[in-house]
């Protein structure tokens, strides 16, 4: 079979009429086929002739294989027929459409990321053979490495040519292809790789390889594909290939009948650029620029065409091939030879395809496609099939036949009873096939001796099947039918006691069922809804009543047999009593019992036992203790029919009682200095006796005999209350005076010395007795009346005390302590003479040693009460300076101020208006000054913009209420001075923003 150029699709197109060879141009004259290299081709189905390499570990640069036989998975040879689908990742098929038997394909499909793949063939070019050219074919599938993967990091397949003769590569070597290449016909994946990233593919294409002028040398082709080499890399890549048979300048194109009425001519695919021209390349065809090329009406028989193929760029060489057209076309039909089939198993009938073919079979029943070379049939019954071929204009119509014997046999297997039952069933089981030339019967793979009918009576367990045959050979094995007699048991079992009380019951089921061979399964159900499926059953019924037992036992194979025993429960008294009060103090104890004893059928009678000797059979009762202490109360009821009996029990406490007392050391006592000392008497036979105290004032005490003072003075209640550890409590209470003493309370200012010290007594007094007073006024000075009178005649500070009693506690004192500062008078001073201009405001300042202050005498001052008063005038003046402090004392300084004569006007020249308090107006400051008659400011174009007829506020920087911008204005003031002289003055001043 010939490979011929393709771009997934054969080279011929419809309608042809002559024979085409395509011839590297300047071979000369056309030779025949060259015979290829052996198994180049890969037509032998294996690997021989080629060389297998693998590396693992690869670490990207360049690749370092080493020898290696062919490895599943890396080194994969592909048939068609069958054909083996279409690439996962690029959805082209696996196997190379240029109608050839074998493909191989080399790489790992998923995980090869530190793996190298490769395969060569060395050969050697006949000595007298000087054209010579050898087409391959591949297809690629390339996991992109991404961004952080360098051209060579990423995977990659690289075609190698060499000529071993000379030691030197071959001209136009083939860069390598790998995920970067910017080749036309890559596209992506649409299924990303195991590790999420993307996966480019290209469709298969061919490639050239000119070998003119070797003759004579040995040359290798290799090709290898790579993973991206990266340590612990998953970055894959792997390639399809394959390689034309026909290795001479002549290639094939196509075979045409003579009626055939136009003709297209297809040049290899793979390359970047096409130009056709006539025979001896001085014409181009204008619409030539394709890879194919239709002529209508196609050239005489023995002309020929030339086609210009440029490749892309590092992928090969220029070339220039020759096609000559001959109408020398004859059509072989082949149906292949008869073929006999067993039971529709497929067989394929024909032959492989040729290019530019039309194939048909008939009938079409049974085929799998009736318009391919070589269809798989499978016929139900014998068929004769006749194939048709034409070529692909429709002539040189060839027909020719096969015969498909088919012989049919069947697997069926009927069985007739049960596949499982149990040996006291009586069945009978037999199994069937249909009538075949041979039956032989098995049982547990092994044969039954005389079992060759299509009936067999089964007696015994096992597995049993048929195998049939035909005189010609055909077999089948039925289906295996599992077929299980088995040995039913006898079941059985006895119990402890078959009547028990409810309370307490405990049925205990002992298993006394057998089976010869093999181990039961248990399903007991106890009548009371409860199931087991253990050997042996102990139980307990929830509630009386009568019950039936049931046992079914289950031996292999399902088979079954029962047994049932009836148990009865009668029914138990549930025993409880209440009392009114479990523990009660001994004194005026009496206790009540009330049984709540129930039975659910049945009449209940009743035994009380009180624990002290005492026993009672009422069915409620009260009892009285006649010693303190525990006892333990029992209950006994019982059923009188089945004479089941219950006890429920209780312990009661007759607790012991205190008798409570104690003694006041003495009463009534003072506040304060008061303490009362509490002796507590209360006793009690024998317990832990607990103390509360409630000493009247809201205070507890839990001391035995406490010892306590007041916070006040009043009448008070003690309570003492004493308890046990149970509770059982007495009381005994007295009472208590605490006569007040009052508290003393007064207030005291500080004062100038040889002042009236301002004291006040707020002494109050809440007795109904007299007060006694006692001043200390902390420089020896005592006095004993309520409100006295006194004058510090030295500064200082002094600690003064009042001391109060009281008639009915006259050893009872409450002390109140204050300090108080005495203050000295300060001597007064001279200020320096201040020296003032005429009618200008000058301030003045008095010492800040007091709180008040005035100026003697009010002429030309501001305020006279003030400490920084403002004199403005024009004539000296002598002031007295009276300042007074907080505390009375008074100090008199002398202040002189002078006038002289100054007539100034001061206007600034920039001011600030925003908003900061500094320099925010612009106004004259005048000194000498008794009027003004006008200030004016003017803008620069003589427009107003402020006046007023004072030296206050002055111009705030706004024109209309609005804030102006920076600029210069003029002012203008008219004033006169205190001699009566009008002055007029103008300047400008600048407002900035």
């Amino acid at each position: 079979m010939r490979k011929f150029y393709q771009n997934n699709r054969l080279i011929s197109q419809p309608i042809y009429r002559f024979f085409i060879f395509f011839l590297l141009a300047g071979a000369g004259s056309f030779s025949a086929f060259a015979q290829c290299p052996p198994n180049i081709d890969f037509e032998m189905g294996d690997f021989t002739g080629w060389q297998c390499y693998i590396q693992n570990g690869y670490s990207g640069g360049t690749p370092n294989p080493t020898l290696s036989v062919p490895i599943p998975g890396r080194h994969d040879m592909l048939f068609t027929p069958p054909g083996n689908g279409s690439d996962p990742y690029g959805n082209f098929p696996q196997n190379c459409p240029n109608g050839s038997g074998h493909s191989i394909r080399i790489g790992h499909i998923t995980t090869g990321g530190q793996m190298v793949d490769k395969v060569s063939y060395t050969f050697t070019i006949p000595a007298n053979q000087n054209t010579f050219n050898l087409i391959y074919n591949y297809a690629l599938v390339l996991n992109d490495g991404g961004g952080n993967h360098n051209v060579t990091n990423q995977p990659r397949f690289i075609i190698e040519t060499k000529n071993i003769t000379d030691g030197s590569a071959l001209p136009c070597q083939l860069a390598e292809i790998n995920v970067a290449t910017n080749l036309p016909g890559f596209f992506q994946s649409p299924t990303n790789a195991p590790n999420g990233s993307i996966v480019k593919c290209r469709n298969w294409a061919a490639g050239s390889l000119n070998l003119d002028g070797y003759a004579g040398k040995t040359i290798e082709i290799a090709f290898t594909v790579t993973g991206c080499g990266l340590g612990g890399g998953t970055h894959f890549g792997y390639a399809y290939l394959d390689v034309n048979t026909e290795c001479s300048s002549a290639f094939t194109g196509a075979t045409f009948c003579p009626d055939d009425t136009t003709i297209t001519v297809v040049a290899p695919s793979g390359y970047a650029g096409y130009q056709w021209w006539n025979g001896d390349h001085t014409i181009s065809y204008p619409q030539g620029n394709q890879q194919s090329l239709t002529l209508n009406p196609p050239p005489l028989a023995g002309d020929s065409l030339t086609v210009d193929l440029e490749p892309f760029n590092g992928y090969g060489c220029s070339a220039q091939l020759k096609a000559y057209l001959f109408d020398t076309l004859t059509v072989q039909s082949n149906a292949g030879v008869d073929r006999e089939t067993c039971d529709n198993n497929p067989v394929q009938l024909g032959g492989p395809p040729i290019p530019g073919r039309v194939y048909k079979w008939t009938p079409v029943t049974g085929l799998s496609d009736p318009n391919i070379s070589n269809p798989i049939a499978t016929p139900s019954v014998s068929t004769t099939y006749t194939l048709t071929v034409t070529n692909s204009g429709g002539g040189c119509a060839t027909p020719d036949v096969v015969n498909v014997d088919v012989d049919i046999l069947s697997d069926s297997i009927e069985l007739i009873g049960p596949a499982s039952h149990c040996t006291v069933t009586g069945e009978t089981v037999v199994l069937k096939v249909l009538p075949h030339d041979n039956i032989q019967w098995y049982r547990n793979t092994s044969p039954i001796p005389g079992a060759t009918q299509t009936s067999l009576t089964v007696t015994q367990s096992g597995a049993y099947y048929a195998y049939v045959s035909s005189s010609s050979g055909c077999n089948r094995t039925t289906a295996i039918k599992q077929i299980d007699i088995w040995e039913t048991p006898v079941a059985g079992f006895s119990t402890n006691n078959a009547t028990q009380c409810n309370a307490g019951n405990q049925f205990v089921f002992t298993n006394t069922s057998t089976l010869a061979t093999g181990t039961l399964q248990y399903a007991w159900d106890l009548g009371d809804g409860t199931l087991a499926s253990t050997m042996d059953v102990t139980h307990t019924y929830p509630k009386e009543g009568n019950y039936t037992v049931k046992l079914l036992v289950t031996a292999p194979g399902g088979c079954m047999d029962s047994s049932r025993f009836d148990v009865v429960v009668n029914p138990s008294p549930a025993s409880a009593f209440t009392i009114d009060a479990a523990e009660q103090c001994f004194k005026n104890n009496w206790f009540v019992f009330n049984t709540t004893s129930t039975v659910s059928t049945g009449i209940l009678t009743y035994i009380w036992d009180f624990g002290d000797g005492n026993v009672d059979y009422s069915n409620d009762i009260a009892h009285k203790y006649a010693q303190a202490g525990t006892y333990i109360v029992k209950l006994t009821a019982k059923e009188t029919i089945g004479g089941c009996t219950d006890d429920s029990s209780f312990t009661v406490i007759a607790h012991q009682s205190p008798v409570a007392n104690f003694v006041i050391n003495n009463t009534p006592q003072c506040f304060p200095g008061h303490q009362f000392v509490l002796t507590n008497g209360t006793s009690i036979l024998s317990d832990t006796l607990l103390y509360t105290w409630d000493m009247g004032d809201g205070v507890i005490k839990t001391d035995k005999a406490p010892v306590y003072s007041y916070a006040k003075a009043g009448n008070y209640t003690i309570k003492l209350l004493v308890g046990s550890l149970f509770g059982c409590q007495d009381s005994i209470a007295a009472n208590v005076v605490v006569h007040p003493v009052p508290l003393a309370d007064f207030t005291i200012k500080p004062i100038c010395v040889n002042l009236q010290v301002p004291i006040i007594n707020r002494t109050f007094n809440n007795t109904t007795s007299t007060v006694n007073y006692l001043w200390d006024f902390g420089n020896g000075h005592t006095d004993n009346i309520k409100s006295p009178v006194y004058s510090y005649p030295t500064a200082g500070t002094y600690s003064v005390s009042l001391s109060v009693s009281t008639a009915q506690c006259p050893v009872s004192f409450d002390t109140k302590t204050i300090k108080v500062a005495i203050e000295d008078q300060l001597p007064g001073i001279v200020y320096p003479d201040v020296d003032a201009a005429f009618n200008y405001p000058e301030q003045l300042q008095a010492r800040p040693i007091g709180n008040g202050v005035i100026w003697t005498p009010p002429t030309n001052l501001s305020n006279r009460f003030s400490f920084t008063p403002t004199f403005k005038g024009l004539t000296p003046q002598l002031y007295t300076v009276q300042i007074k402090t907080a505390t009375g004392c008074i100090t008199v300084d002398t202040q002189l101020v002078k006038t002289h004569k100054n007539i100034k006007i001061y206007v600034p020249t920039g001011f600030t208006p925003d908003g900061n308090t500094i320099n925010e107006r612009l106004r004259p400051v005048l000194i000498g000054f008794t009027k003004v008659n006008y200030f004016r400011i003017y803008n620069r174009w003589g427009q107003l913009l402020f006046s007023m007829k004072s030296d206050m506020p002055g111009w705030d920087g706004r024109i209309n209420g609005a804030l102006a911008e920076t600029q210069t204005v003029v002012w203008m003031i008219e004033a006169v001075d205190v001699d009566g002289k009008v002055h007029n003055q103008q300047g400008t001043t600048v407002l900035y923003r």
